[in-house]
């Protein structure tokens, strides 16, 4: 009897140490189930592994295994991870903080719609982190679109920067409006946006952006002002490699369409050329004048005056440095002056050329000033 007592104790004993050792709470089994699924490529399993380790739940916290497990599966396109990730970085707890780790999981988070993405990366434009220039424009857009979801947190942000300078803020207000117009397939807002990404105002300058709503303007809208950015984009490589043969054929597009701008540049191009072209110069420049452009005015006035590319005519050119002058070209401007002070092709008529001095003086033409002075 006593043997198998002892017997007993010991099989109790070897069942305790087994329970012990071998054991899974329910926590703990989820954990595994979910780690054999996500290690067999399941992207959502990955995100709950991910936060099993930043939340400790069957198994120790780690934020190394966290925000590794996070990045595969914001590698696959989940944009939840992605957030995730982005405020592990900046909380600062699990892993040390680090804004420039998180911005671009950040952006990519709002990007796909996330308000708290949004009203974060609101907060790193307002104060400059993660490597971002400070912008207030970025700061009112992103809170704009994180308070169109309903963020009260962005709300109140923007009643601060409304207050700060409701002037810029409208000024963004109107462009938030015009990006929701060129999504739903504006072509004018389309350009306005990507002329606004562009330039750098409101909002920091993106060539990446700039370029994909000046495409759409000119792609769906065939806006001709769209061409001939995206030609100089394309000439510079902005927001895109360089590619000299597009910026051509996108210059000689919108030119075809008789757009004055466009034909001035190729007018230009053609004079600047090694050798010249006058004679191609001449015909973009006269065009361009015909639409009204004042550059175009003056250089075909000039052309006329030399006898580049035409026949030589002081009345003709005089007529073309007219009408740019009185788009108050001030080279245009300088150059009558000079012309009527000096008698260059014509009587002597200081009162008339001082007249034209004067105006291009006003204008800010330091050489118009200098001769005045004389």
């Amino acid at each position: 009897m006593k043997k198998i007592l002892k017997i007993m104790v010991v099989l109790a004993l070897i069942a305790g140490v087994y329970a012990y050792a071998f054991y899974k709470t329910p926590q703990q089994r989820n954990f595994a189930k979910t780690l054999t699924q996500a290690q067999a490529g399941d992207v959502s399993a990955a995100v709950k592994i991910g936060d099993f380790y930043a939340q400790g739940l069957g198994v120790e916290p780690s934020g190394a295994q966290a925000a590794e497990w996070y990045k595969k599966a914001a590698a696959q396109g989940d944009t939840s991870a992605d957030w995730k990730l982005a405020r592990l970085y900046i909380q600062g707890t699990l892993v040390k903080q680090d804004y420039e780790e998180a911005l671009p999981y950040l952006q990519l988070a709002a990007q796909a719609g996330n308000v708290s993405a949004q009203t974060e990366l609101a907060r790193f434009y307002n104060e400059g982190l993660g490597g971002l220039s400070a912008n207030k424009g970025d700061a009112i857009l992103w809170n704009l679109k994180a308070s169109a979801m309903g963020s009260q947190p962005a709300q109140q942000a923007l009643r601060s920067l409304r207050e700060a300078d409701p002037d810029f803020y409208d000024v963004v207000n109107r462009f938030s409006a015009t990006l929701l117009l060129a999504a739903q397939g504006d072509s004018q807002a389309q350009l306005s946006a990507g002329e606004g990404y562009h330039m750098g105002y409101p909002v920091t300058k993106n060539d990446e952006e700039a370029l994909k709503y000046l495409t759409l303007a000119w792609q769906e809208g065939q806006l001709p002002a769209a061409a001939l950015e995206l030609a100089e984009m394309y000439q510079k490589g902005e927001g895109t490699s360089p590619d000299e043969n597009k910026a051509l054929e996108l210059l000689g597009a919108a030119a075809q369409a008789k757009f004055p701008a466009a034909q001035y540049a190729l007018g230009e191009r053609a004079y600047k050329a090694n050798p010249p072209n006058y004679q191609d110069a001449f015909a973009w420049f006269s065009n361009a004048a015909e639409g009204g452009s004042a550059p175009a005015q003056y250089m075909t006035g000039f052309m006329l005056m030399q006898g580049q590319g035409t026949e030589r005519s002081v009345p003709l050119a005089i007529e073309f440095f007219k009408k740019a002058a009185n788009q108050n070209d001030t080279a245009a401007q300088y150059v009558l002056g000079q012309i009527y002070w000096k008698g260059l092709g014509v009587a002597k008529d200081k009162k008339e050329g001082r007249l034209w001095l004067e105006k291009a003086s006003a204008g800010g033409n330091l050489s118009a000033r200098e001769l005045l002075n004389q």
